[in-house]
């Protein structure tokens, strides 16, 4: 995988900031030898059919693939980002879009505080993440789980590419800074239940993302043993962040949310895509036996 990936890289660098997104790899401008763009020497333009032959190799040494929900796998217009800021100003607090950016991917309450912070007495301000968090839990129940509910999977194909990674002996998993109540109902609503092979939210371990806890109890769940062989995929600065600071072995952003293509390579993804089911389907994997020692320790 580190050779295709490292082909990859020199195939598409210089190509960050082109309007074009094309189907399996995208990356930094931080051009190699002969492939740089300047004014006066364009990037190179590659077919789409050399951009997957190129690319086809990613996942197979992948035996777990770690996908964020918002943006990622779920499609829900950014509603999370919207309900949450809404929920602030309604207390009180003056939260633009553009302020709430930076926080893409993060628990809410760490959102509430910073922004409350500043504005709350000291002795009062648990309490006023406590509230404003009951107002966000009850407008995201029902932008999310109400009639008229956008919520949908982030591709009509996601499912079976689900399903063809897992044939071909790859694991996957969803990890989330939603509230498991809310995870939860996200997977029974779109019947991901038995489709995902785990899935974890940030509130159940002792820090979300940027830390890679989430990933390490999802490995523990997929009962994968090295973290070279896990590649990580989500929408946001934080999502790479994660997958960086647990040592994926692939770090993937994907363009149907919140962050642009050069703020997930800024923040350390290996490759850019359009879209998670643009990832190559890797052939099956060859099972072999694992033999470790007995620990008596």
């Amino acid at each position: 995988m580190r050779h295709t990936l490292n082909i990859a890289r020199q195939l598409v660098r210089g190509r960050a900031a082109a309007p074009t997104r094309f189907p399996h790899a995208r990356l930094s401008a931080a051009a190699g030898p002969g492939l740089s763009a300047t004014p006066d020497k364009p990037a190179p333009v590659f077919s789409d059919s050399l951009k997957r032959y190129m690319t086809r190799h990613l996942l197979d040494d992948i035996d777990l693939l770690v996908c964020d929900m918002a943006g990622t796998t779920v499609e829900e217009g950014g509603l999370v980002y919207q309900v949450l800021r809404q929920s602030m100003n309604d207390d009180g607090l003056n939260v633009s879009e553009p302020d709430m950016h930076p926080w893409h991917g993060a628990k809410k309450e760490a959102v509430i505080a910073h922004f409350a912070k500043d504005h709350t007495p000291p002795h009062e301000l648990e309490d006023r993440i406590s509230k404003i968090g009951d107002i966000f839990l009850s407008k995201i129940d029902g932008a999310y789980f109400g009639d008229d509910s956008p919520i949908e999977p982030i591709d009509p194909s996601l499912k079976a590419f689900i399903g063809n990674l897992q044939a071909a002996g790859c694991q996957v998993a969803f990890d989330t800074g939603y509230p498991p109540e809310i995870q939860a109902g996200l997977i029974k609503k779109l019947r991901f239940e038995s489709v995902v092979d785990a899935y974890i939210s940030s509130y159940q371990v002792s820090q979300g993302r940027p830390y890679p806890y989430m990933i390490f109890n999802l490995m523990e769940k997929c009962n994968v043993l090295d973290v070279r062989r896990v590649a990580k995929a989500g929408d946001s600065a934080r999502d790479i962040e994660e997958g960086r600071n647990a040592g994926c072995g692939l770090v993937i952003g994907v363009l149907s949310g919140a962050d642009s293509a050069e703020e997930l390579m800024e923040a350390g993804a290996d490759i850019v895509i359009p879209m998670i089911t643009d990832l190559p389907i890797p052939p099956p994997k060859i099972k072999r036996r694992k033999s470790y020692r007995i620990d008596l320790s």
